[in-house]
């Protein structure tokens, strides 16, 4: 069953990126959609990407979340497990024909804090909000700017994700072992840096 409403999804190397993306981005993002959707259970990962055994457990809350939100800049696509991540999420889209002229919203919601136009090809198809004047990996939680991003989140990234909750599939128990197999690989193997999204282990999912 799903546990998750929200995936966030972003590159996990360097600390101060990761702070803003936990502080700045995502409790601002969990606390403006609590007065329309009351309880939000949200997922983002904390652990650095190196030396660690957390595979199992990010491919099971990825499985079971209902949305992702992803956080891309070029460093994004430079990393296996983030790369991973947005795959297994499209690959659920492609099954459900979302994207499609019947259902033209995903289940991916993007947010830019970085470049965007070098990014693979079917992300950049993807409608997308940019932050990139609030990509401040120094930006304090009381600070005016912090205020100016949480109403840009508000009118943009809470909407999308208010819009896409009611139309996302029934949950299926094959997501996460296709996760799980996927994730489990990925860190038994060395990936070196690609630009383009890859294809899951299991493809249907």
């Amino acid at each position: 069953m799903y546990e998750n409403d929200i995936f966030v999804s972003y590159r996990r190397d360097d600390p101060y990126w990761a702070r803003w993306t936990r502080e700045n981005f995502s409790r601002a993002l969990e606390s403006l959609l609590r007065p329309g959707l009351g309880a939000v259970n949200l997922f983002i990962d904390s652990q650095i990407e190196t030396g660690s055994s957390w595979p199992p457990d990010l491919a099971r809350n990825l499985a079971r979340s209902k949305v992702m939100v992803a956080v891309l800049s070029r460093s994004y696509f430079q990393s296996p497990w983030c790369r991973l991540e947005l795959a297994l999420m499209l690959a659920r889209e492609k099954k459900y024909d979302f994207r499609t002229t019947k259902k033209p919203s995903g289940l991916i919601i993007p947010a830019v804090i970085d470049d965007g136009t070098s990014f693979p090809q079917e992300v950049r198809a993807i409608q997308a909000q940019s932050l990139h004047e609030f990509a401040n990996p120094f930006m304090k939680m009381d600070s005016p700017r912090q205020e100016e991003l949480a109403e840009t989140l508000r009118t943009t990234v809470c909407r999308a994700v208010e819009h896409t909750l009611p139309t996302v599939p029934q949950f299926d128990p094959d997501w996460e072992e296709a996760a799980d197999i996927s994730f489990g690989d990925a860190f038994r193997i060395q990936t070196s840096p690609q630009t383009a999204v890859p294809t899951p282990k299991i493809a249907a999912i």
